[in-house]
């Protein structure tokens, strides 16, 4: 079996950050950004990621769809060495998506959860530790074994944007 430092359990997703569309979102016309970045996100995912590109060994186990939005996600994290033999597919949902509008003093953050929504406590396989559970402190569900979802976000690029 694998030894790691940390273990990671939680949502996988892609966002993607729209930069210059007005505060006001007019319905029914089309609106035209000034700029675009897709980057890894989830505060579960990121946060695989940026341990295991500063040394750490990191596990990351996490539930995705058979979709393009998966396999660029996972490819980000394979890229920083993250272990990912225990995440499993949904053959019914695709992988989540968030969509940020960041606007000079906060953003309009736009969620589908996709698959995390089916994630439970039997996808984990607990024999495979050290094991965190990243979620929010506001989260509910636990009772019915559903994993809490990480609602924390933030996004950087090499631009100063966030």
């Amino acid at each position: 079996m694998p030894q790691f430092d940390i273990t990671i359990a939680g949502e996988l997703n892609l966002d993607i950050i729209l930069y210059g569309l007005p505060e006001e979102l007019p319905f029914e016309q089309e609106l035209l950004a000034s700029g675009l970045m897709v980057t890894l996100g989830s505060s579960s995912a990121i946060t695989a990621h940026n341990l295991a590109v500063l040394g750490t060994r990191v596990g990351f186990v996490t539930r995705l769809g058979e979709d393009a939005l998966g396999k660029i996600a996972l490819e980000r994290l394979r890229a920083a060495a993250v272990d990912l033999t225990r995440i499993t597919r949904s053959s019914t949902a695709s992988t989540g998506l968030t969509v940020l509008l960041p606007y000079t003093r906060q953003r309009r953050i736009l969620t589908y959860p996709g698959c995390m929504a089916e994630m439970t406590l039997a996808h984990l396989d607990l024999a495979y530790p050290p094991f965190v559970v990243l979620s929010s402190p506001r989260a509910s569900g636990t009772d019915t074994g559903t994993l809490p979802k990480a609602e924390s976000r933030r996004a950087h690029d090499f631009n100063g944007h966030e």
